[in-house]
Order: structure tokens, then sequence, then C-alpha cells
């Protein structure tokens, strides 16, 4: 199985880009918003969040139903709270891409939303070059552009379709066990990034680097 591994797929938030729930949750409380934990955390998200992600709303309409409960605060203000989660982009993380981008093609999927694309995008290209990371990908896919949210298995099938990667020979990295099982549900080989960095696993698993 292993050695039939050509391509490797990866999460981006909790794997490639640093993200902490618990900065939009505090965000969102200070804000007003009334017990944001039960509504939005990395294991639990109301649906305007999912559909946010799914790209049913706009960007508008999502701002407009945060407004409803947190009627004080500024458009401004509610995208930095939404902001907030999204941490910085390592730049050994893009080393260890480069290098694996010699011998795998490599794809990107990520349960996303227009908010979070604009401020992550600024992010990576402050830190190592937006043009210089998207090159090292066969494409990267975003559920609030393909319309479907993991671990619902059509938004793995529409991925693959779209990088032209065979589902059994890809290895799918993701920090949230939900999604790893979606991914093995579409064929994939799946590993849970509990802790620590994406490249000990992958080494670890391949034993080829």
């Amino acid at each position: 199985m292993k050695k039939q591994i050509k391509n490797i797929l990866f999460d981006l938030g909790g794997v490639l880009l640093n993200i902490d729930y618990l900065q939009t949750v505090e965000a969102f409380k200070k804000l007003g918003l009334k017990n944001p934990e039960k509504a939005f955390t990395k294991e639990v998200q109301a649906e305007i969040f999912q559909r946010f992600e799914k790209g049913e709303i706009s960007t508008q309409v999502f701002l407009q139903a945060l407004r409803k409960k947190m009627p004080k605060a500024s458009d401004d203000e509610l995208i930095n709270a939404w902001n907030a989660l999204l941490g910085d982009f390592p730049r050994h993380r893009f080393d260890f891409l480069k290098e694996l981008s010699g011998s795998y093609k490599l794809g990107v999927l990520s349960n996303t939303n227009s908010i979070h694309e604009k401020e992550f995008v600024k992010t990576i290209d402050k830190a190592v070059g937006w043009k210089e990371y998207e090159e090292l990908f066969e494409g990267i896919c975003y559920s609030h552009e393909l319309g479907y949210r993991k671990p619902n298995s059509d938004i793995f099938k529409a991925c693959l379709e779209k990088l032209g990667f065979n589902p059994a020979q890809t290895l799918f990295i993701d920090d949230t066990e939900e999604h790893v099982l979606g991914a093995r549900n579409a064929g994939l080989v799946a590993l849970h990034l509990a802790s620590g960095e994406a490249e000990d696993l992958i080494k670890q698993y391949l034993k080829v680097l």
C-alpha cells in the first residue's frame, strides 16, 4: 500500500497553517455572543458557519447573521473576530512541502470560507510568497468553492477529480478524526494528525524520506 502512494493531500488549518479556535471563541464572547463555544469549535459548528463554508451564503449574509447575535459589533470587528483563529505559516513546513514535491504530487483540501481565504492568503504570501506556495500543488480545493464540507465523501471525490488523483494512490492528512474517516470512506489512505507535525507523521508512515 505504501509503495502505491503517489499523491499527498493536506488539510490546511491545523496541519499546514497554525490555528487556534479559542481565539475566535474569545473574540466573539467580547463582542457579546453568548456561549460561543457551543456555536463554534473545531468539533462543533453551527449551521450558519457550515453554510458559509459550503458557499451557500454570501459574506454579507453571513455578517448579517452574526450581527443579529452581536448587534453592537461593526463588520470590521466581526471579520477580525472571525479571523482571530488563523495563525502563522511556519517556514519549515514550506521547506518540507518543497522536498515532498520532488517525489509526490501534492494538493490541499480545506473546509474554509471566503473571509478566511483572503486572510490566510495574505499570511502565506508574507511568510513565503503565495505564488511560491501555490506552485507546490497540483491544485487547492476549498469547501466554499466545491459546495461540500469534509467529512462528506462528495468533497473528496470532487477534489480528487479536480487534481487528477487516484484515491487509492492518495495519502490524506487531517487533524480532525471525523475528516480522516470521511476520506477513508471515499477510498483514500488517511492519517490523523492528533498532535505534532505532519512532516513526522508522513515520514513515519512512508519511511522513505
